[in-house]
């Protein structure tokens, strides 16, 4: 019975990829006839256009470019702060912590109008920098949070043996801290990764045109005479692509990662 409910699970979060799938290779009337056409000739004219008639391949890699180097910047900016949080004690230690995943649970709406007065005035609206800071300042707090607990899972007793033969902070965390916790640093960096790569609101407002991202992109696809749903299923299979792939291919750190320190 409990393998029948998994293949019904997986079948039910699946199957809206597969659709994706199959209508960004149909024909536009095929993509939303009733009942679906399964038995076609595919075509691939869908993802052509959107790379020809679209400037696609910028938006790709403004996406790229300005999800690796949030989740990149979030990590290393994270890890001190997040073994702070987990080795030392100091004041208000815990009302910092919850103020930090306070952040994280701020509405981006309740954010946007500060960041766009404060990027108006330091020329960063609509700039490659601008909107890396934006996903820095969202991811950062969920980048914090993660870590401190993997850190945590760490015996402080194995720490304090590599103190006892004369190892400094600074040598305890780059060479012991760090590579036992690999796969929850692996895991944590995926999901800010997911998390800047789908962000819509930070990028529709403050990077609408020259450093736009795909979500944003993928909204040009339709207007309010006529959607094109080959089309807007090739942008999603493409904004999708990126990160199904990161997760396949890295599923052995975030299982590590998910199953850190127990027992």
């Amino acid at each position: 019975m409990k393998y029948l409910i998994g293949v019904i699970a997986i079948v039910f979060f699946i199957f809206p990829v597969i659709w994706l799938l199959k209508a960004s290779f149909n024909q536009p009337i095929d993509a939303i006839s009733l009942p679906p056409v399964w038995i076609f000739k595919p075509i691939v004219d869908n993802y052509v256009s959107i790379f020809t008639e679209e400037p696609f391949g910028r938006f790709l890699r403004n996406s790229l470019l300005i999800s690796g180097s949030a989740t990149f910047l979030a990590i290393v900016i994270a890890l001190p702060a997040s073994y702070a949080f987990a080795r030392f004690e100091f004041k208000r230690k815990t009302d910092l912590a919850f103020w930090i995943l306070s952040i994280f649970m701020f509405p981006p709406l309740a954010a946007i109008l500060p960041y766009l007065i404060l990027f108006q005035k330091f020329r960063l609206v609509d700039t490659i920098p601008g909107l890396i800071l934006a996903h820095l300042g969202m991811v950062l707090p969920l980048a914090v949070w993660l870590l401190q607990r993997f850190i945590r899972d760490i015996p402080e007793e194995i720490e304090e043996s590599a103190f006892v033969e004369g190892a400094g902070t600074l040598r305890r965390i780059f060479k012991l801290v760090l590579p036992i916790m690999s796969a929850g640093i692996a895991s944590t960096a995926i999901f800010c990764f997911i998390f800047s790569w789908n962000d819509f609101i930070f990028a529709l407002v403050l990077a609408p045109v020259s450093a736009k991202t795909l979500p944003v992109a993928s909204v040009s696809l339709s207007s309010w005479a006529y959607i094109n749903w080959g089309k807007i299923s090739a942008a999603s299979i493409i904004i999708t692509g990126p990160v199904l792939v990161l997760v396949l291919l890295s599923r052995r750190y975030l299982v590590r990662g998910f199953t850190f320190g127990l027992k």
